[in-house]
C-alpha cells in the first residue's frame, strides 16, 4: 500500500501539537510568512540563482571556464551543505531568532563582495560563505515559518513559503541582464546586494518563532511514527539535489551556446522563475488532495521530462517547456518534502528538515562539479543532462520503494 503523506480525511497523525487547535491573528501569520518569503527570497532566489545568469557574464568578462565554473558552484553547495550539517549538530531549539538574523547579514555580504574582486580564490571563497548562509537561512527561516503554520493549523499555508525562490529567480532574471550588458557583472552583484537589503527588513524584525511550552500530551503526540518512510525520503531528496542543480546552474550557458536559442536564455530564465512561483502551492494542493509520496513522485517524473526536452528537441519550444516543466517542479520537490520531514518528526523540525538539506546539498556539491567534468571533456552538457534525469528517476524510484515499504504508516497530515 502506498503511503499517503497529506491526506486530510484519515486521521493518526493528524495532530501534530495538541495546541494545534488554538489559533493566532491571521495577520500575525500572515506577518511570519512573509518574514520567512523575504528571507528565502534574499538566501536562495538571490543569492544562490543569480549565479546562472551571471554565469555566462562572468564567463566572457572574467574568464571563467565551464570547469571553473562548475567549481564554483559546488564550492557554494558545499558551504550550504555544511550550514545544514551544522544545524544538525547544534540545533537552535527554541532561539532561531538570533542566528538567523545574522546569516541574513552575513548572506548579503557575501553577494555584496562578489563584485568586489575578480580573484578565483576570494570568489570560492565568498561563495562558500554564501552557501552556508543559504543553508542556515533556509533551515531556521522554514523551522520557524512551519512551526508556526502547523499549530494554528494554516499548514496548507506552506505553499506560499516556497514560491520565495521563484520569486528570487524571476527577480534575477528582471535585474541582471540589463545590468550586466549595461554595466557588468560587478554592478550586478552590487544591485543584488541593494536588493536584497531592501527586503530584508520583514525577515529581521517578522520572522520570530511563537512556541507554547510544551506538555506532556505534546511528547505523547511527537513519538516518531512512519520513520520507515524517512531515509527514503532523504534518498531521494539526495538525488533532486544531484539532478536539478545541473539545469539551475547551466541552463542559461546552455542556451547561449545553441545555434539561433542564443537570445532566449533570458526568456527561459525568466519562464523557469515563472513557473516556479506558484508551482509549491500547486504541488501543496496535490499532496493534500492525493497523499504527498505520490504527488512527489509526479513532480519527479515531470522535472526529469523538463531536463531532457532541451536535448530531445533543439527547438525554442522544447527547451522553453523543458524550462517551464523544470521550473514547475523543482520547488514543488521541496515544499513536499520539507512538509513531509517536518511532520514525520514534528518533535525536532529543525533537526529533520537539516538533514533533508544536508541531503541536498550533497547532491548539489556533485552535481555541477561532475556537469562541467562532463562538458569540458565533451564539449556538450548533452551527457551531463541525461546523468541528471536518470538520478532523478532514481529518486522518484526511492519514494515509490519507501512508501511500498512503509505499509502505509506515513503521516497522513
Amino acid at each position: 500500500m502506498m503511503a499517503r503523506i497529506g491526506t486530510p480525511h484519515r486521521a493518526p497523525y493528524a495532530t501534530l501539537h495538541p495546541q494545534a487547535g488554538m489559533s493566532c491573528n491571521p495577520r500575525q501569520s500572515l506577518k511570519v510568512l512573509i518574514g520567512g518569503l523575504t528571507a528565502l527570497v534574499i538566501a536562495m532566489g538571490i543569492s544562490r540563482f543569480a549565479y546562472t545568469p551571471l554565469l555566462p557574464i562572468m564567463q566572457s568578462d572574467a574568464g571563467l571556464t565551464d570547469e571553473l565554473a562548475g567549481y564554483l558552484a559546488s564550492i557554494n553547495y558545499a558551504g550550504y551543505l555544511l550550514g545544514a550539517l551544522w544545524l544538525i549538530w547544534r540545533p537552535p531549539g527554541n532561539q532561531a531568532t538570533t542566528p538567523l538574523r545574522q546569516q541574513l547579514l552575513l548572506n548579503i555580504a557575501s553577494t555584496l563582495c562578489m563584485g568586489l574582486t575578480s580573484s578565483y580564490p576570494l570568489w570560492s571563497a565568498l561563495r562558500f560563505v554564501g552557501g552556508f548562509s543559504s543553508a542556515m537561512i533556509f533551515v531556521l527561516a522554514s523551522g520557524v515559518v512551519l512551526q508556526h503554520l502547523a499549530l494554528h493549523q494554516r499548514q496548507s499555508w506552506s505553499g506560499w513559503l516556497y514560491s520565495a525562490i521563484g520569486i528570487g529567480i524571476i527577480l534575477s532574471a528582471i535585474v541582471v541582464p540589463p545590468l550586466g550588458s549595461l554595466f557588468g557583472w560587478r554592478v550586478s552583484w552590487f544591485s543584488l546586494a541593494l536588493l536584497s537589503f531592501l527586503l530584508a527588513y520583514p525577515a529581521y524584525h517578522w520572522l520570530e518563532p511563537h512556541h507554547p511550552p510544551p506538555t506532556a500530551a505534546d511528547h505523547a503526540a511527537d513519538k516518531p511514527r512512519g520513520r520507515h518512510m524517512l531515509p527514503w525520503l532523504t534518498a531521494a531528496y539526495f538525488c533532486a539535489g544531484f539532478g536539478y542543480i545541473i539545469t539551475g546552474t547551466f541552463l542559461v550557458t546552455m542556451l547561449k551556446r545553441m545555434p539561433g536559442l542564443e537570445n532566449s536564455s533570458t526568456l527561459a530564465w525568466l519562464i523557469v522563475g515563472l513557473a516556479a512561483a506558484p508551482s509549491s502551492i500547486l504541488w501543496m494542493k496535490l499532496g493534500l488532495r492525493f497523499g504527498a509520496v505520490k504527488a512527489l513522485i509526479a513532480a519527479y517524473i515531470v522535472q526529469a521530462l523538463g531536463i531532457t526536452l532541451p536535448v530531445l528537441s533543439a527547438s525554442l519550444t522544447g527547451n522553453l517547456l523543458g524550462a517551464a516543466c523544470y521550473g514547475g517542479t523543482f520547488m514543488g520537490i521541496v515544499t513536499l518534502s520539507m512538509h513531509c520531514g517536518r511532520t514525520l518528526t514534528p518533535e525536532s523540525p529543525h533537526r529533520t528538515i537539516g538533514i533533508l538539506t544536508a541531503a541536498f546539498g550533497a547532491g548539489q556539491i556533485l552535481g555541477p562539479a561532475i556537469a562541467g567534468l562532463i562538458a569540458s571533456r565533451t564539449q556538450s552538457f548533452t551527457p551531463a543532462l541525461y546523468v541528471a534525469a536518470l538520478v532523478i528517476i532514481l529518486g522518484a524510484l526511492c519514494l515509490a520503494w519507501g512508501a511500498l515499504h512503509d505499509k502505509g504508516q506515513a503521516i497522513n497530515h
